[in-house]
C-alpha cells in the first residue's frame, strides 16, 4: 500500500471484538451487522465495500477509485 499509495493511504486493522474498538466505530460496525456482511470487512472511507475474505487486488482498486475521486 505503502509502496503505491504513499502517505496517501494506510491500512488499519479493528478487532470488533474490543469493547473499545465498537464503541469508537459503533456507526460503521453497526451498518456492517444490520446489513449481515461477514468478517473480515474491508472498510474504504467509512463505507464497507468487501466481505468475507481479503482481497487485496479489490482493496487496491477501491483506495486508487476513492483517491481519484477526492482529487476530481
Amino acid at each position: 500500500m505503502e509502496r503505491r499509495f504513499g502517505d496517501s493511504a494506510q491500512i488499519l486493522y479493528y478487532d470488533v471484538q474490543d469493547e473499545s474498538v465498537r464503541t469508537e466505530h459503533s456507526k460503521v460496525i453497526g451498518e456492517i451487522e444490520t446489513r449481515g456482511l461477514l468478517y473480515p470487512v474491508t472498510v474504504v472511507e467509512g463505507v464497507p465495500v468487501y466481505d468475507g475474505a481479503v482481497s487485496y487486488p479489490g482493496i487496491l482498486r477501491a483506495v486508487q477509485e476513492r483517491l481519484e475521486r477526492s482529487t476530481a
